[in-house]
């Protein structure tokens, strides 16, 4: 089987990104006889993609377009083949931005549906790009896997799309993410200066994430537990820049490679959005043995389960008794949610895909 995969989002440091690497490195790792094309548009960022698809071990096609410029040609127009890049392939695996026309079999992910369920949580270039993408999957993909059942629901009712036509398939938690010794948890700390009272909140700084209403929270708790701090860690996306709090520390995107420290070491890891399709960051924390306290919208309850606290987003007081709950309760917490993160791995994710590509085949 030849597959061509679309790795365009795997260089923008999000859950998205993660979903793309680990996805293409765990189908190539554990099916090698298969031949993929890794492709993908950047102009300032091309080297990267090149760099990435050389160390995943595919067949990599680049080219150098950005990525606004294949919305337009592929989104709006909907012209040129993804196959004048790719060549002959047996069947094409779309991502999260474009969907390019093809004659060959097509797969596509869906991660959320955002743009129709909180518009006003998006910009306009965002809302436009989806929707325009989502016409095309819905008139030409073979399956679309989404990542939760949640996805799955609003697929259906939202974009009436055919139940048979949708497979869930989850996510999965990469392997470096397991509880991490004290002495490197403590360089952590000292280095974001956490101290070793903390909570931790990872997510791009956007209205749906919700910093706002978790930092409001914070001051509520923080009467019960006066020297903990607060550590948001995230890209900025758009909106309203934060205003700098007291004891809330704010260092922007946090490397990977500190991450898994910083999960082992807070005192609960809180994930307050308003909407999320999977809801990965919490899934990571629980598998470094984190408390978590997480709102009960969308897909977190899936990911959570019985292992975290749920609270309403919309509700200060509620988030802020979510969060102390996490915190006196993280022994019992910390042992649930590593069994709880057993159970979501790449490796099933990537098996899962392969089956859904073999069936779309066999049924042309």
């Amino acid at each position: 089987m030849k597959i061509a995969i679309d790795i365009s989002q795997a260089i923008y440091g999000t859950g998205v990104s993660v979903y793309t690497k680990e996805i293409a490195k765990n189908l190539i790792k554990l099916f090698p006889d298969d031949d993929y094309v890794l492709f993908g548009g950047s102009l300032r960022r091309r080297n990267e993609l090149v760099a990435l698809a050389r160390k995943l071990k595919g067949t990599p096609k680049i080219y150098p377009f950005p990525p606004t410029l294949m919305d337009f040609i592929w989104n709006s127009l909907h012209l040129i083949p993804i196959e004048r890049f790719t060549g002959h392939v047996d069947l094409i695996h779309t991502s999260d931005w474009t969907e390019p026309p093809s004659k060959y079999p097509k797969i596509t992910t869906v991660h959320d549906l955002v743009p129709f369920l909180y518009p006003q949580t998006t910009t306009d270039s965002i809302r436009n790009a989806h929707k325009k993408k989502l016409a095309w999957v819905m008139r030409e993909s073979d399956k679309i896997i989404a990542v939760s059942e949640a996805t799955k629901k609003d697929l259906i009712t939202i974009l009436r799309i055919p139940e048979e036509k949708i497979v869930v398939i989850p996510e999965g938690v990469e392997e470096r993410n397991e509880p991490q010794p004290l002495d490197i948890q403590e360089m952590a700390q000292k280095h974001y200066k956490t101290g070793d009272e903390y909570i931790f909140s990872l997510s791009t700084l956007e209205p749906r994430k919700n910093q706002e209403t978790l930092i409001k929270a914070f001051k509520i708790v923080k009467k019960t537990f006066p020297n903990l701090k607060l550590l948001i860690s995230g890209k900025t996306g758009w909106g309203d820049k934060i205003a700098p709090v007291e004891d809330v520390i704010m260092p922007g995107y946090i490397p990977y490679a500190d991450l898994p420290a910083l999960y082992s070491g807070c005192l609960a890891f809180v994930h307050p959005a308003l909407y999320e399709g999977f809801g990965l960051s919490p899934l990571q924390a629980m598998a470094c043995g984190a408390a978590v306290a997480v709102s009960n919208a969308s897909s977190l309850p899936e990911v959570v389960g019985e292992a975290g606290v749920l609270f309403d987003p919309t509700d200060v007081e509620d988030m802020a008794a979510g969060i102390i709950e996490a915190i006196n309760n993280r022994s019992k917490l910390r042992r649930l949610g590593l069994e709880q993160a057993s159970k979501f791995t790449w490796k099933k994710a990537a098996e899962r895909t392969h089956k859904v590509y073999e069936d779309v085949l066999a049924s042309q």
